[in-house]
């Protein structure tokens, strides 16, 4: 959870913020990510008005997918940067992020961008050096 309570209280018109963050396993289960290494995250949060604040948002990482011929383990860095709106009126319209209690949840935010992230398929590097046949078949390329 990230606290804007500064914010709010008008102590400052603007925040940043800045860590490494484990995401934990259970989150990416159920996706083709193998591994995810530590993510960096910097954050900047101003003011827009009493209510609504923009978020500037770079996530960093790699995360380890499975090649899509061999099966291998692909490292795939990301550099995800965003903008995002927070507000904490009630009738906010979809496009905001909810502020509850003073805070937001940043692990969900991060999370989310990086799931945006997963390509829908990767090749390893070293895919010549890896014989593609079995059983009557063989992997030809264009070239």
């Amino acid at each position: 959870m990230l606290d804007l309570t500064r914010l709010q209280n008008r102590l400052t018109n603007e925040l940043e913020y800045n860590d490494t963050i484990i995401l934990n396993e259970s989150l990416y289960e159920n996706t083709d990510i193998r591994h995810l290494s530590p993510v960096d995250v910097n954050a900047h949060i101003r003011r827009v008005t009493d209510s609504s604040y923009s978020m500037s948002l770079e996530i960093k990482g790699t995360m380890v997918l499975p090649c899509a011929i061999t099966l291998k383990d692909v490292d795939y860095p990301f550099d995800i940067k965003t903008e995002l709106k927070l507000s904490n009126e009630d009738d906010f319209d979809e496009e905001y992020v909810k502020i509850n209690q003073n805070t937001i949840d940043i692990i969900s935010i991060i999370w989310q961008n990086i799931v945006l992230e997963i390509p829908l398929r990767v090749v390893s590097a070293d895919i010549d050096d890896t014989p593609i046949s079995g059983d009557g078949w063989r992997f030809i390329r264009e070239d």
